[in-house]
């Protein structure tokens, strides 16, 4: 008999981005499509294991695994300027450039 798939609560992603947001976001994007954990991991090529990890918010992971899980569904990370801290502000503007 198939699993059901309950549907998890979509976190608030106008929040500051960490590992718990993100693994929030990946596990409510997979129970929106209904996928199980072990649909998931194999679909993106990843141990069940690990997967769970990412979901779960773990800070201990390969950064190319989390972005294999990423481009598996689809999601895309945006890097956006938001206010600079107080040293950067004490030192001039940089433009928004990588250092």
């Amino acid at each position: 008999m198939p699993r059901t798939v309950v549907v998890t609560p979509k976190p608030d992603i106008e929040k500051p981005v960490d590992m718990p947001l993100l693994g929030a976001y990946i596990r409510h994007h997979r129970t929106h499509l209904g996928l199980t954990l072990e649909d998931a991991a194999a679909l993106c090529e990843v141990s069940k294991q690990t997967y769970n990890n990412i979901e779960l918010g773990e800070k201990n992971l390969n950064i190319d695994t989390l972005f294999r899980v990423l481009n598996a569904f689809g999601i895309k990370l945006r890097i956006m300027k938001t206010e600079e801290p107080k040293a950067e502000q004490e030192q001039g503007d940089n433009n928004g450039e990588w250092l």
